[in-house]
């Protein structure tokens, strides 16, 4: 979690849109971790531009769907963030062929065997990068103040090479130049956090520790907020201010 699985499959995809004569379709799906077989079809089918009956049987609906993608000819079907092994038959999508293409991203190897993907394994940044990017989200200032810089490249080490951890702990710290406060920020950044399941400790404690330096305790309620509905659904911004002023 938190290696940029999700941020390089969003570049393929707007790369692939700009190939219009080599594609005739480029369809990205989030399927997430609670995974439902109608709910795929039907976001499949809706890039595609059709709509069916939600009463309609899952089966015939594979079937329909599997003709469709076969007539389009060379499409490019992108599942991100699968938690569970997928029956293609069972969702309507044909094996890949003639140009055709399926990319899948998982966390989990056995996922990638039983589709038999080809393997492409997401490395952590290396050191250079992992500080590159640091210093573009903290800022330049760090560079200037000698007595930060042996505490900043030891937050960074604590990133783990983590993308998404570089990028909260950075942002969380971006116009801090007391070196105390860094200092804290470090010592709570190595602490030991409560696991979750599915999330790396690494990944875990950076978004504590961002959880924790917001501004207050009403904000940290608001965020939380946001927690109380399912992965990936669509929040409407009026019903979730409504919600906050409610809190």
């Amino acid at each position: 979690g938190g290696v940029g699985k999700t941020t390089i499959m969003k570049i393929l995809n707007n790369q692939l849109l700009k190939k219009i004569k080599k594609f005739n379709i480029v369809i990205w799906i989030t399927v997430s971790k609670e995974m439902n077989i109608s709910k795929i079809q039907n976001s499949i089918l809706l890039q595609m531009g059709v709509v069916l009956p939600e009463n309609e049987d899952e089966t015939i609906r594979a079937g329909m769907l599997y003709e469709m993608l076969t007539r389009r000819g060379r499409y490019v079907l992108i599942l991100d963030d699968l938690w569970d092994k997928l029956s293609l038959e069972e969702v309507g999508i044909p094996e890949p062929s003639n140009g055709s293409k399926l990319v899948v991203t998982t966390r989990m190897l056995d996922v990638c065997r039983y589709l038999e993907c080809r393997e492409v394994k997401m490395p952590t940044l290396p050191e250079h990068d992992a500080w590159s990017l640091f210093l573009k989200k903290v800022g330049g200032d760090v560079l200037k103040n000698e007595s930060l810089l042996p505490i900043a490249k030891s937050i960074v080490a604590q990133c783990a090479g983590l993308p998404l951890a570089i990028v909260t702990v950075a942002s969380s710290m971006k116009g801090i130049t007391n070196v105390h406060e860094w200092r804290n920020a470090l010592n709570e950044l190595t602490r030991s956090v409560r696991g979750v399941t599915g999330l790396d400790e690494k990944v875990l404690r950076q978004l504590q520790f961002s959880y924790d330096h917001l501004e207050c305790e009403r904000v940290q309620h608001c965020f939380l907020c946001c927690a109380l509905y399912p992965e990936d659904y669509n929040i409407s911004e009026f019903n979730l201010i409504e919600l906050w002023i409610a809190i």
